[in-house]
């Protein structure tokens, strides 16, 4: 006799840096990791964690990507991406 309980879904975080998301894929930001300076300056563009990002382009050998955060556009060097661990779902 079933009682009609169902499993809740399951949800599977993959956790990644910027770097290794591909153009068009939108992930939360779970942790930046950069200098003090650099940490403010990205929290007033919308870069700090639990907020959206997408990732509008990539520069050829993926020396600068563009960001959609929030309303801001942001561009930053690979070192700077490589820092901010993100996740999709």
């Amino acid at each position: 006799m079933r009682t009609g309980h169902k499993l809740p879904p399951v949800r599977i975080f993959y956790i990644m840096n910027i770097c290794q998301l591909k153009r068009g894929e939108s992930a939360f930001v779970m942790r930046v990791d950069v200098e003090a300076p650099l940490k403010e300056r990205l929290r007033s563009l919308n870069v700090y964690p639990n907020s959206k990002i997408t990732l509008l382009k990539v520069s050829p050998f993926k020396k600068t990507y563009l960001l959609q955060a929030g309303s801001a556009v942001v561009a930053m060097r690979r070192e700077i991406a490589s820092g901010i661990r993100v996740f999709r779902t």
